[in-house]
């Protein structure tokens, strides 16, 4: 008897273990889809707020024609995304514009195991470029040896365009904080100085 309760108990525990992954699956995925819906509806804020104060283009609609996160060794520790959106009036729902955007999540730890990331809009992207590099990511268009030459010493460009940008802004930064010490520094003198050339006014009594 016991030895023909022993499969049954095991086929018991296979199905109970079976049911807990199909369920984990399909939390999981849910979860992931309503993360991917809160993500690109901050993404479409952020682009939105970008061209109202750059362009201050408002009142505007947007929908989204193709998101592609870039690959390769530079994009190993940063998320980044060329966004292609359709521009559409609030008002009359007529398309304006399809515009290309570098969008990147910058991830900052918060306590020991929460994370948060926040969207940003880089730079606007030239449409037909990004179109471009997109379906040659994707392998929907051959390039010949020389062209994948120029793409990767384009690329390589513009990293260091990128990376020389990024030092300027640092330097900028630090120089604005030297500038300030220094102030504080001067004004701290001035202060030391005026306390010291002060005279205490004590009233003599007259006999």
């Amino acid at each position: 008897m016991s030895e023909l309760m022993t499969p049954a108990i095991i086929g018991v525990v296979i199905v109970i273990v079976l049911i807990f992954i199909i369920v984990s699956s399909i939390t999981s995925k849910k979860a992931q889809k309503v993360e991917q819906k809160k993500r690109k509806k901050i993404v479409r804020e952020e682009i939105k707020n970008y061209l109202s104060k750059s362009q201050n283009l408002k009142n505007v609609k947007l929908e989204y024609e193709k998101v592609y996160a870039r690959k390769g060794a530079e994009y190993k520790y940063r998320d980044v995304f060329d966004v292609v959106v359709n521009i559409f009036e609030a008002k009359t729902n007529n398309l304006m514009s399809t515009r290309s955007f570098e969008v990147e999540g910058i991830t900052t730890k918060e306590g020991k195991k929460n994370y948060t990331t926040t969207w940003q809009v880089n730079k606007e992207l030239d449409l037909e470029d990004t179109r471009k590099r997109i379906a040659i990511a994707e392998k929907k268009v051959k390039l010949t040896k020389e062209e994948r030459k120029v793409l990767r010493d384009e690329e390589r460009l513009r990293l260091i365009e990128q990376k020389n940008q990024m030092k300027n802004e640092i330097q900028n930064l630090k120089l604005e904080k030297e500038k300030q010490k220094n102030n504080v520094n001067a004004q701290i003198q001035i202060d030391k100085a005026l306390k010291q050339t002060t005279v205490k006014f004590v009233p003599k009594r007259n006999k």
